[in-house]
């Protein structure tokens, strides 16, 4: 980097040259004084004043004498001349500046006006006639008598006067050579101190031109051995320097660039034009867009044509009216390949991350499917009278069963919480209530285990919170299950408290059970991990159950820990932010009817088979209930009536579920009334988006009698009445439609698969509706017990947009579903 001449120096050096030419002009002026003072002194002024002085005594003597001696009247004119030169004597004293000091003089005035008087007095007799004038002579030579004592003395004083005016100006002259004499040793200083602050500056200069030109031989070897190409071009586009990273990435020797336009050699065509506006417009306005601007990636060309990606930086260089562009540019080539590399990898490993919640999804329906029918069908047993053998192996059935749904869901959980997909908005709930109802639902498994499970709630009377009550009750429901699975006998404690900031609630699960090692306590919260030492085998589970209950409490924004000594016990601590909220205001009965925990409720789908059985099951139930095809009819019946509660598929023809909520909502057709999603979309990403639409919340299908009462309890105020869980199969089917009816509603379903399976036959590609008429199709082969043909149908659905339809396990599946259903289409 180049330096500069030291700031200091240069500073005190137009200092001194600023004094130095105060001084040289202060001298000056103090010697043209001592001139003006050296004139006033000089001997020919001097001599004057006293050829004056002497004079007027001079001609004073001789008017007294040409007074004596006139006696005729021919001497007359002689008096009368020699007293008018006598008279301009005298005025010369009272008017020529010489003798300022005379006049100044306090006695040299007062007799220089009595001789004035007397000159006065001699003068009228002067004037007058020769007779009068003869006869005056005697008293003019008194009147002159008398003066000539005046005359002496008058210049005498003058002399005196003349000797002191003398002196001052002797004096005033020697303090101005001694003030000349001060101002010309600070000049000389000033001008020492200027050389040598010059002779400084001389030789700061020449090293500061020593340290130029090595800088310039360092430059221009950075220059040649820099990897990034540099070029150098002036305002006429010219190229006027071309390093050797250039040669190497542009092909051109230096020799072929230096001198050629720039836009010729290294812009493509394609860019040349924006180029030339470019230049043109920073010329004559300044305004520059890559110029100054730092980094930025385009195309250029080599010599043989090729075009490739650079970085390029541009900075503008200006000494005067010269202008010169410097552009620093790196071939980027293999850095854009490498991001291409990871892109595609990223996009892979998301694809697979893709399938991966895709497989869970699908797998997990299509293990809960016959889970439900196999649990559903180990109660109907259950009601049948079996023996005690009998009973004791359903048992073994429904344990097992209900353990292998909990572990799906376990699954199901950790892939939802891993995808960042909120399953929960905010909202205003009473804590107090939810955990006391918790810890009741637990007393029967506590007390069948012997063990005492308390609950202590301070929560300073706020217990009205915002948060999300579905995760804070899973939570503590792992907690507690937990601490009541790991202890054998003894005691569980919950304890609730709000700290003092009004913010936080603080929950403590204590257990006396065995405890865990210190080098586990942080293990327990990974996922699938299960400690032998205190939680052994001896207790079922696939090890998420920590895990998802750390991810829940960190998507609440809380914290979570664990204490624990081995042989006494654990004590879980979970802190979460419940700010106290206002209690809702009591929501509108709408003359609802309550008896028997009957409500009305509307559906819309546009399935037909799945639309007559959800509303055949709800009816037998109790429920009034309003069944329409589509979102455009579900605006119009809310428009019409009044519900308690709305079932909202999602993916309908012309106004699907979510724009009929839009609409429902924008014209306040069902105030106060929750519209819940009915869907056959499982994966979390879809649930986020239909909750982000406005649902409260979402009922995937096939939809069964106890999900469905669940949902009607909690938002319809239809009581908690629970209904028997039925099997979602064709017998089912026949049950609850009746023979005639359902066997109508399943050979158009049969119809309806034959005619989509011919379109998929003759196109090459598939179209919307195809997609359309799947998802359709595939909710009814889901309440038909049909899970290939149900699963084929949503291959079909998220096949890729131009890919042949997936024909071949569509019609594996469709081939086994009719032997299925062969039988049941005979009267």
């Amino acid at each position: 980097m180049f330096r500069g001449f030291p700031i200091m120096p240069r500073w005190v050096l137009a200092l001194v040259l600023a004094l130095a030419a105060a001084l040289a002009a202060q001298s000056v002026r103090l010697g043209h004084q001592v001139l003006q003072q050296l004139e006033g002194l000089s001997t020919a002024a001097t001599d004057n004043m006293q050829w004056n002085l002497s004079q007027a005594e001079v001609e004073h003597l001789k008017l007294e004498t040409a007074v004596l001696t006139a006696q005729r009247p021919d001497d007359l004119p002689k008096l009368r001349r020699q007293f008018d030169i006598y008279y301009s004597r005298i005025a010369t004293f009272r008017e020529s500046p010489l003798f300022e000091g005379l006049r100044r003089s306090p006695a040299g005035a007062a007799l220089l006006q009595q001789m004035t008087g007397r000159l006065e007095r001699m003068a009228a007799a002067v004037d007058s006639s020769d007779q009068s004038l003869i006869a005056s002579l005697p008293d003019l030579a008194a009147e002159l008598q008398q003066n000539s004592g005046d005359v002496r003395e008058l210049a005498l004083f003058g002399v005196v006067l003349q000797v002191a005016d003398s002196k001052d100006k002797r004096l005033k002259l020697f303090s101005i050579l001694a003030r000349l004499g001060w101002v010309v040793l600070a000049l000389v200083l000033a001008l020492a101190l200027a050389t040598l602050l010059l002779g400084r500056l001389y030789r700061k200069g020449r090293q500061l031109a020593m340290d130029r030109s090595r800088a310039a031989a360092r430059m221009e070897a950075m220059i040649a051995s820099s990897l990034d190409a540099i070029l150098v071009v002036g305002a006429d586009g010219r190229i006027q320097a071309f390093n050797g990273a250039a040669e190497t990435v542009f092909g051109y020797k230096s020799e072929e660039a230096i001198g050629q336009p720039m836009v010729n050699l290294i812009v493509p065509d394609h860019l040349q034009e924006a180029h030339k506006v470019g230049m043109q417009r920073f010329l004559q306005t300044g305004e520059a867009r890559v110029a100054g601007k730092g980094r930025l990636q385009m195309e250029a060309r080599r010599k043989s044509g090729e075009l490739f990606p650079v970085e390029l930086s541009v900075s503008v260089s200006q000494s005067g009216t010269d202008i010169v562009f410097v552009s620093f540019l790196r071939d980027i080539s293999d850095r854009i390949a490498a991001e291409k590399q990871l892109r595609r990898a990223r996009d892979e490993a998301l694809a697979g991350e893709q399938a991966k919640q895709n497989l869970l999804t699908v797998m997990s329906h299509e293990m809960r499917t016959p889970l439900t029918g196999v649990l559903g069908a180990i109660e109907l047993i259950e009601n049948t009278g079996p023996t005690p053998e009998q009973r004791r192996y359903l048992q073994a059935m429904r344990v097992s069963g209900e353990l292998l749904l909990h572990h799906v869901n376990d699954v199901l959980e950790l892939s939802r919480l891993e995808s960042g997909a909120a399953s929960e908005k905010l909202r205003i709930f009473d804590l107090e209530e939810l955990v006391g109802s918790l810890v009741e639902s637990q007393q029967a498994s506590a007390q069948g285990r012997g063990i005492d499970l308390s609950l202590h709630c301070s929560l300073n009377g706020k217990k009205i919170v915002a948060g999300r009550p579905r995760a804070v009750q899973q939570v503590l429901l792992n907690l507690i299950g937990n601490a009541l699975k790991f202890t054998g006998e003894g005691a569980v404690s919950v304890d609730v408290m709000r700290l003092p900031d009004g913010k936080t609630v603080e929950f403590h699960v204590a257990d006396t059970g065995q405890g865990i090692a210190p080098e586990d306590l942080e293990r327990i919260f990974e996922d699938f991990i299960m400690l032998d030492a205190s939680y052994g085998r001896g207790s079922e589970g696939t090890g998420l159950g920590l895990s998802i209950t750390k991810r829940l409490v960190r998507a609440m924004g809380g914290t979570i820990s664990c204490e624990s000594e081995l042989g006494e016990g654990s004590l879980f601590s979970i802190s979460l932010p419940l700010p106290a909220a206002k209690a809702p205001p009591p929501r509108a009965e709408k003359d609802r009817p309550k008896q028997n925990g009957a409500c009305r409720l509307l559906i819309a789908e546009d399935n037909d088979i799945n639309r007559e059985l959800l509303a055949t099951m709800l009816r037998q139930e109790g429920h009034q209930v309003t069944a329409v095809p589509g979102g455009r009819e579900a605006v119009q019946a809310a428009g019409e009536g009044v519900f308690d509660l709305i079932l909202m598929d999602i993916s309908m023809p012309q106004v699907d579920g979510i724009e009929a909520l839009r609409r429902i909502r924008a014209q306040k057709l069902a105030d106060g009334t929750d519209i819940v999603a009915l869907t056959a979309h499982a994966a979390a990403e879809d649930h986020a988006r239909i909750l982000e639409a406005g649902f409260a919340e979402v009922l995937t299908k096939p939809a069964n009698k106890a999900g469905l009462a669940d949902v009607i309890a909690r938002r319809a105020g239809g009581g908690g009445k629970a209904l028997p869980r039925a099997e979602s199969d064709i017998q089912q089917f026949f049950d609850a439609l009746g023979q005639e009816k359902a066997r109508v509603f399943l050979q158009a379903f049969c119809k309806e698969v034959k005619q989509l399976q011919e379109e998929l036959g003759d196109c090459a590609a598939l179209e919307e509706d195809h997609r359309k008429e799947a998802h359709r199709l595939a909710g009814s082969a889901a309440v038909l017990g049909l899970p290939d043909l149900r699963a084929a149908m949503l291959a079909i659905e998220t096949a890729n947009e131009d890919a042949e339809p997936p024909l071949a396990p569509f019609l594996q599946a469709w081939a086994n579903a009719e032997a299925v259903l062969a039988p049941h289409l005979q009267p």
